[in-house]
């Protein structure tokens, strides 16, 4: 049996003056690049699961279209560690999801699960895509795609 994940740094968020970080909405530019990614995940996760925050629900909406997405309190401030934790609590029961969350812990994790530096900075609405094999003596993440909306505006 294989697993599949996406890391998704949620989209480029507005920020109006006075309003918590907790409640910044996307920009436009979100709109145009949410266009690409949705278009680009062909085979869409079954199940998006989302920080708490206003951009990262937002996000997951515009590229979900009619997976269900739930939120997950601990995405909002999470480690690399807590991320990593809450994606394992979220496959017990199935075989794929995708997680929007923020930076610096997208960028880490996606390092950390690569054994390598795919990047210094996983730009606003930048994908990693990992499977792994459970059938596999020693299970481990791999990556299978990275893409970012500039990458595929050109």
């Amino acid at each position: 049996m294989a697993q599949r994940i996406w890391l998704i740094r949620h989209g480029k968020s507005s920020r109006p003056f006075g309003m918590v970080d907790h409640e910044r909405p996307l920009s436009g530019r979100a709109s145009n690049d949410g266009d690409l990614i949705r278009e680009w995940l062909a085979h869409k996760p079954r199940l998006f699961v989302t920080s708490t925050a206003r951009r990262a629900r937002e996000t997951a909406a515009l590229i979900a279209g009619e997976c269900p997405v739930q939120t997950h309190e601990e995405l909002y401030h999470a480690t690399a560690e807590e991320f990593l934790r809450v994606i394992e609590e979220m496959l017990a029961g199935g075989e794929e999801a995708a997680f929007v969350g923020h930076n610096p812990t997208i960028t880490e994790l996606v390092n950390q699960l690569a054994g390598r530096a795919v990047t210094d900075n996983v730009p606003t609405l930048g994908v990693a895509v990992f499977e792994r094999k459970l059938s596999a003596r020693n299970p481990r993440w791999k990556l299978a795609d990275y893409v970012t909306p500039k990458q595929l505006r050109r």
